[in-house]
């Protein structure tokens, strides 16, 4: 099984950094807004990181059988 693919967006506004983590589907799985654009870029990581172990480990999503494709 491989692992979830996403895809995110960060773009300067008035405010900070504006950002979005988006799931294989084009759905906003994640967002947030932070001062430094470091800040939101660690954000961004962190969300890919815990939507992805949501996605594995929730009962929506099983793994196959060993040897099945």
């Amino acid at each position: 099984m491989s692992e979830p693919l996403f895809a995110y967006s960060m773009s300067q506004d008035a405010m900070g950094w504006v950002w979005s983590v988006y799931d294989e589907a084009g759905e906003i799985v994640a967002s947030g807004l932070d001062a430094c654009q470091d800040t939101a870029k660690a954000a961004i990581d962190r969300a890919m990181r815990h939507v992805a172990w949501i996605g594995l480990s929730g009962p929506a999503r099983r793994r196959a059988p060993a040897g099945s494709v």
